[in-house]
């Protein structure tokens, strides 16, 4: 993968050793417009969990047969160059994703 390069829900292992055993996986959540800057939005993949009300803002995804909630509110910009190759794509997973942006981002 070119560096600066990748798509929209492309799901990729987590490039910081620290962090990488809570958050195994990251998701990019910037679009793909915007992939030719310097750094990128993402969010880490944790086990499933949930909190009550706010099931809408963890969606539960599955990679490679295991489940996993993308931590919306833990999201961070990483630099592009950190991005390896994906594992997956959650493109599918779109609606529910996006869904969880927006009550973070609007309220709605």
């Amino acid at each position: 993968m070119v560096s600066g390069r990748y798509r929209q829900f492309d799901v990729f292992a987590n490039p910081d050793r620290e962090s990488s055993k809570a958050h195994p996986y990251l998701i990019v959540l910037q679009s793909d417009a915007v992939s030719q800057i310097d750094t990128c939005i993402v969010a880490p993949l944790v086990p499933p969990r949930t909190i009550k009300l706010f099931e809408r803002l963890l969606p539960q995804v599955t990679i490679d047969g295991v489940q996993f909630t993308i931590a919306v509110p833990d999201m961070a910009a990483i630099p592009t160059a950190e991005i390896g190759t994906p594992i997956a794509n959650l493109e599918a997973d779109r609606y529910r994703i996006v869904a969880a942006l927006d009550l973070v981002f609007t309220g709605i």
